[in-house]
């Protein structure tokens, strides 16, 4: 019994030491396995190897590359669009990846050299944040910029992206623009980075680039106050408050309404309330003529910036065979003085306000502030300067 089982320990004894040597086996030969592979294809764990992209890059990528590409197992097709190409960097490959992802650009070499500039002045500017500073940049289309001018700055950033639109597709002078305006927003005593931003903003929706530059490169007195946002209705426009060479979007020529010469637009806006006003008016009274309308800031010459013609916004009428200073009589006059709020339009110098409206009462010329604002004047006996005071306090 003794020996049986005494042979019995033996024998399992013999399996486990026959089991442990056929797993020091089969461990020694894994890591022979991986040793050889490691030796004659240190490319095996690169995803996406075959033998045909092992050739291109045993033949386009130098040591050091080829290094870096199992080091950092970066997947074949990452990269395979490029490897051929001249100048082609496997470290840059997301630069090209980022800016191919744009549909901006069709050629790979310019891709190539876009993303090796941008890689090469961000690694020495910012380092480790290099490649997220360039998907900054690319996102906002800004990349070409940040590379052909010193100045850039990605504070800037959002104003940049407002400024840019003014200028043609390879003109980035709007960075020292952009700089200068920043100076000349800080002069008027707007200081904080949100109400700049928010300004300037504003003056890109409303001006031309070369609007914008004159303000910069025109001192002006103190107490003339900068029109931000003369796309406003309620826009005031007078010696104090100063729209620079502005000319308004969307000018319509007013055709269909009797006036003194051919060539007289307006906005949009004001063109088809006046031409309603006009249709109504003209079923009760005849004789209406438009005197004048919309001057630019060449015409209006020393008056440039500062007379409210210029927003295209304002109309000048009279009635035909009666003298010009005796339309306040006339049966149109009174037809507008009670019914042209119903179209937008206000009496712009009204009588017993010439102290507020620095402008003698003058029944020829009317304004137009929208419906709602033209009712809420109308209501109220308001002029224009009266509600602006009112929204300042």
């Amino acid at each position: 019994m003794n020996m049986y089982y005494n042979d019995s320990r033996k024998g399992e004894s013999m399996k486990i030491k026959k089991w442990h040597l056929f797993l020091f086996i089969s461990i020694l030969f894994i890591c022979s396995f991986y040793i050889v592979n490691l030796k004659f294809d240190k490319f095996y764990r690169v995803n996406g190897i075959n033998n045909d992209n092992r050739v291109l890059i045993e033949k386009y990528l130098d040591e050091d590359e080829q290094t870096y590409l199992i080091d950092n197992q970066i997947s074949i097709d990452l990269f395979i669009d490029y490897l051929d190409k001249d100048n082609f960097s496997l470290q840059n490959y997301q630069y090209y990846n980022y800016l191919k992802e744009t549909h901006r650009y069709k050629k790979s070499n310019e891709i190539i050299e876009i993303g090796n500039d941008l890689s090469t002045r961000l690694n020495y500017l910012y380092s480790k944040d290099a490649f997220d500073k360039a998907k900054v940049l690319i996102d906002s289309s800004l990349e070409v910029a940040f590379l052909n001018e010193e100045r850039f700055q990605f504070d800037y950033i959002d104003i940049y992206n407002d400024m840019k639109i003014l200028y043609e597709k390879n003109d980035f002078s709007y960075v020292n623009d952009c700089e200068r305006l920043i100076q000349f927003l800080e002069n008027q005593s707007i200081t904080k980075e949100k109400d700049i931003k928010e300004t300037i903003h504003m003056m890109t929706l409303s001006y031309t680039k070369e609007a914008i530059v004159h303000f910069i490169e025109n001192n002006l007195d103190g107490k003339i106050s900068i029109v931000y946002n003369p796309n406003e209705l309620s826009t005031l426009v007078d010696k104090n408050h100063y729209i620079g060479i502005y000319e308004p979007n969307g000018l319509l020529l007013t055709q269909d309404i009797p006036r003194v010469s051919y060539a007289m637009y307006l906005q949009s806006d004001a063109y088809h309330a006046l031409l309603k006003m006009y249709h109504d008016l003209s079923l009760h009274h005849d004789g209406f003529i438009l005197r004048q309308a919309y001057k630019s800031a060449y015409d209006l010459k020393e008056e440039a910036g500062y007379n409210e013609l210029q927003l295209g916004l304002t109309i000048v009428v009279s009635q035909t065979q009666i003298a010009y200073d005796q339309f306040e009589d006339t049966e149109i006059s009174k037809w507008l003085q009670e019914h042209a709020h119903e179209y937008g339009f206000v009496l712009r110098y009204p009588k017993g306000k010439a102290s507020i409206t620095n402008h003698s009462y003058d029944a020829h010329t009317y304004r137009y502030v929208g419906k709602s604002l033209a009712q809420s004047l109308h209501e109220s006996q308001l002029t224009i300067e009266e509600f602006q005071n009112q929204n300042d306090s």
